[in-house]
């Protein structure tokens, strides 16, 4: 890591620069590390296992991190290796084929559709937290903040005591 230390806000064009220079350093990392791997370094070294070298020789510690947190920064900057080689010395592709899962919808958008399947009859909460399958103080909280913000629209009920019902704008 470099001694000099920008005094104040970086520009865009020095940002930019900066952060090509982390990812092709990123990259050189990566694939230094899995040189060592596909070498198993560690019986060079006599040690019993990748795991064990990692914790004598502290493979992140250059960046002051984890492993696990430098594997995200390299995840998140990119970076892929093309094969990895597995403890029984198999050479595998490092990206699974498998199809990838379907993405997940968050409680925000489960709960919208519900109230949206509802139409103009609208839903109670009860009958959110039933479709949804989450605690009642969560699923009241949650419908009473997008009301709030406007993406759901709250019907108070007719008379004392009953339960109002939630529609989509």
């Amino acid at each position: 890591m470099s001694a000099v230390r920008a005094a104040g806000p970086l520009d865009v064009a020095r940002v930019r620069k900066t952060i090509r220079d982390l990812r092709a350093k990123l990259t050189e990392a990566v694939s230094l590390l899995g040189e060592l791997y596909d070498g198993r370094a560690w019986v060079a070294l006599g040690l019993p296992s990748w795991e064990a070298l990692c914790a004598q020789e502290a493979a992140a510690a250059p960046a002051g991190v984890s492993a696990a947190t430098a594997k995200t920064w390299t995840d998140n900057a990119g970076v892929q290796l093309a094969t990895v080689t597995s403890l029984d010395g198999r050479i595998r592709p490092a990206t699974s084929t498998s199809t990838p899962a379907k993405p997940r919808l968050t409680n925000v958008a489960r709960a919208v559709l519900v109230v949206r399947e509802a139409g103009d009859a609208g839903i109670t909460v009860h009958e959110v937290t039933r479709r949804l399958k989450l605690h009642h103080g969560a699923t009241s909280a949650l419908l009473s903040r997008l009301a709030a913000d406007g993406r759901l629209t709250y019907r108070p009920p007719a008379k004392r005591g009953q339960t109002g019902t939630y529609l989509a704008p």
